[in-house]
């Protein structure tokens, strides 16, 4: 697998991130993924307990990642959060060197971040986006497409659409997110001009991470129809499909469709928790990307980066 500028820039061999999932990117996942070649990015939410305080779990958290491995790692930073700057002075305390921010506007710590020499990768779901970030000085773009898991972009552009537009419009290098599981869907990336992939749901459904086996196996046994949008078009949301899933597209958020409490109750963070993390699927909802009836099997971490590097240099030799 070629080398491209994210993988100077994050100092990893592999440029392939595994995204910052709530509570189940653990420290395993990503030392794993680390170790593997790739980026590993660690949750703030991560195996927190109900009543844990999220700025002593991630102290710990980073702790835990830095004692499995010695390879560049990231932290994913919620911006809206109402303890995120907290968050930021943990991480630079304990020495965090990358951050990919998502959720609300490049402007708002980007500068704090740079300040203490932390790469920043900030996730964007629009071109214009994109470049407002670039010129709040951002290293690196993550374009995220309409097939990832969770709350999604209200303009719902796919990946394969957002990714080349993106490249064409900023400077700095693009990764691509959404739907990308397989070595095709790197390939695919780099065609359309990504220097490099994000990918969630194929992370999860591995033997390092805590997601819960119910979860894993799920993701497995779902087929191309496996995910569904809900959230109505202001909050668009996309969690694998199970009966929850079904009563919630029939019956929509129960506040207003505008109101951000009514999504956090409904399918916010502690509903997903139920599922991915308590593997209740009947009472709580799983974010999951539209890529996941591609996952056939709970792999460890080496054998999806083996299948990644041996499938994407065939690939390479198949189309010249």
């Amino acid at each position: 697998m070629r080398r491209t500028q994210v993988c100077s820039t994050l100092s990893i061999t592999h440029p392939i991130l595994q995204a910052g999932l709530p509570w189940v990117s653990n420290p395993e996942l990503v030392a794993a993924v680390s170790n593997a070649g790739g980026l590993g990015v660690l949750h703030p939410t991560a195996g927190l307990d109900l009543d844990g305080d999220l700025v002593s779990n991630l102290q710990a958290n980073i702790r835990r990642v830095q004692r499995l491995t010695s390879n560049p790692f990231g932290i994913a930073l919620y911006l809206p959060h109402p303890r995120i700057e907290e968050m930021i002075g943990a991480a630079t305390q304990d020495g965090v060197h990358i951050a990919i921010t998502y959720g609300g506007s490049a402007a708002l710590y980007t500068g704090t971040l740079k300040e203490h020499d932390i790469v920043v990768l900030h996730q964007v779901s629009t071109v214009r986006h994109a470049r407002g970030a670039e010129a709040q000085g951002v290293d690196i773009v993550i374009a995220d497409g309409f097939e990832g898991g969770g709350l999604r972009g209200p303009d719902k552009v796919s990946t394969m659409v957002l990714v080349p537009q993106m490249v064409a419009s900023v400077s700095i290098p693009v990764i691509a997110s959404g739907g990308v599981v397989d070595a095709r869907g790197v390939v695919a990336a780099r065609a359309l001009g990504a220097q490099g992939v994000q990918m969630g749901s194929r992370f999860v459904a591995t033997q390092e991470c805590i997601s819960h086996q119910n979860f894993k196996e799920a993701l497995v046994a779902a087929i191309d129809s496996g995910t569904i949008i809900v959230g109505g078009d202001r909050w668009p949301t996309r969690i694998l499909r199970n009966g929850m899933a079904l009563r919630m597209k029939e019956n929509g958020l129960s506040g207003p469709e505008n109101d951000l409490d009514a999504w956090e109750a409904e399918l916010g963070m502690a509903v997903a928790r139920t599922a991915m993390l308590e593997g209740n699927l009947e009472e709580g909802i799983a974010y999951t990307g539209a890529g996941t009836g591609l996952i056939s099997e709970i792999a460890t971490v080496a054998e999806v980066f083996k299948d990644l590097v041996d499938g994407g240099q065939a690939l390479a030799k198949q189309l010249g």
